[in-house]
């Protein structure tokens, strides 16, 4: 009788729990990011619009705008709300009181608005928010969908029911009151940073290397970035350079090192192989899916072919080499080896995966493929020469028919001319014969 499994330790069970609640806080989290799409109706354009752009019942730029047989343009959504007494009546255009009689009244309108209005230069809808996005109107729903810090999310708390922003969603519910530990004013803690940069009364400090009076939200980046007394090194330390000092003295020394010559590119170097690395590894987790996917298919074919050295012996090219009872040979690639095999005992090298008759079918499929889509690319060019000369001979055909109609028309005429004149004299001859047989 098997003995029974070690029982895991009380740690173990803990650490399992841990982890499922973990992802279920991050399953919770992130179904609780809720975003709007943006209103065309409410954008606000650094331009005025054009006049010819603007839908004339909301008075803003069209918006999935329509166009009824009368040549007014319409929002579609500002349409149907103009319709919605109009159900059990006649629909009317809003405009000129036009009568619109089916659907079919109602086409698309022509790409070229489409495409102006697309380009119609817009600000993002959270830009009071303090987003200062700017671009076409055609990608202000990505950038809200997807890039924009400033857009409203439900809080991550699970009883809070108040709006936060992207950026600030991962940081936790922000809906409590605090202190200024400057001022000692109660506020919100979503509106202190806000509130110690435009309004506290103690927001000004001086640094204590260079004594320039600075906000005390911005002490930490100027001493990083701007204080001329707080020691740095050279730029050149990437490469080698180990001069060290007040960031006065390291740039009049940065001037003359070739090593602070040299770093920029040696950054935009590492920066290029890191972007490399970061392409790479999706590709290297795609290349072993599809290896997974092949040895799993592989398997599958063949499940009961254990020998991975075993390869066929025919020649699937020869017809004649081909037996109708033998069983479907093996196309499994053989594994190869590095460094190459050795000869075997009969003197003989080994036959290397790329001398094996697998690969020349393999190369003889890869010719083929180039060569139909050589021949696709060819019938391509060639249907289009073909529908252009076709055109151009009927085009001429055309004008020769017009000609010919207009020589034709021009002898009716001259016939319905001549015939009259023919009668009459024809009846002024046979007239005194007439008389006299009376």
């Amino acid at each position: 009788m098997p003995s029974p499994g070690p029982i895991p330790f009380p740690a173990d069970r803990r650490s399992s729990r841990s982890s499922s609640a973990a992802n279920e806080h991050d399953d919770r989290m992130t179904s609780r990011i809720v975003k709007v799409p943006p209103e065309f109706q409410n954008l606000e354009y650094l331009t005025d619009p054009d006049s010819n752009l603007v839908c004339l019942i909301c008075h803003t730029p069209f918006d999935k705008p329509v166009q009824l047989s009368c040549e007014h343009y319409f929002c579609r959504e500002c349409l149907d709300h103009a319709w919605a007494p109009q159900q059990h009546t006649r629909r009317t255009c809003p405009t000129c009181r036009h009568a619109v009689e089916t659907d079919q009244d109602i086409r698309p309108v022509p790409k070229i608005v489409e495409t102006m209005l697309d380009e119609l230069v817009v600000k993002c809808p959270n830009s009071k928010a303090g987003c200062n996005w700017q671009a076409q109107r055609v990608n202000v729903r990505d950038h809200v969908m997807l890039y924009c810090e400033y857009t409203p999310v439900m809080c991550s708390a699970v009883d809070c029911r108040l709006p936060t922003t992207q950026k600030d969603f991962h940081k936790g519910c922000l809906h409590y009151t605090v202190s200024c530990e400057d001022c000692h004013t109660s506020l919100m803690k979503r509106d202190l940073e806000e509130h110690q940069r435009t309004s506290c009364a103690n927001r000004i400090t001086s640094c204590t290397l260079c004594s320039a009076e600075v906000l005390r939200l911005d002490l930490k980046p100027h001493i990083n970035n701007d204080c001329p007394k707080h020691v740095i090194s050279c730029q050149g330390t990437i490469v080698g350079c180990k001069f060290h000092a007040e960031r006065a003295q390291v740039i009049a020394h940065e001037a003359a090192c070739p090593m602070a010559t040299m770093a920029p590119h040696f950054r935009e170097q590492q920066a290029r192989i890191e972007r490399n690395e970061a392409r790479m590894e999706p590709l290297t987790r795609k290349v072993g899916i599809l290896e997974d996917g092949l040895t799993n298919i592989t398997n599958y074919l063949y499940p009961a072919n254990g020998n991975d050295t075993s390869f066929p012996v025919t020649d699937p090219l020869n017809a004649n080499d081909t037996d109708p009872q033998a069983p479907t040979p093996d196309f499994r690639l053989p594994p190869a080896s590095f460094p190459p095999v050795p000869p075997t005992t009969d003197g003989n090298a080994a036959q290397p995966p790329f001398d094996s008759q697998i690969h020349h079918l393999l190369t003889l499929h890869d010719s083929l493929r180039e060569e139909v889509s050589r021949i696709a690319n060819a019938l391509t060019d060639l249907d289009g020469r073909t529908n252009m000369m076709i055109i151009n001979e009927s085009q001429r055909t055309k004008d020769e028919m017009l000609h010919v109609n207009a020589a034709i028309s021009n002898m009716r005429m001259h016939l319905q001319w001549v015939n009259p004149r023919y009668h009459s004299r024809n009846g002024k001859r046979q007239q005194p014969n007439t008389r006299h047989w009376h």
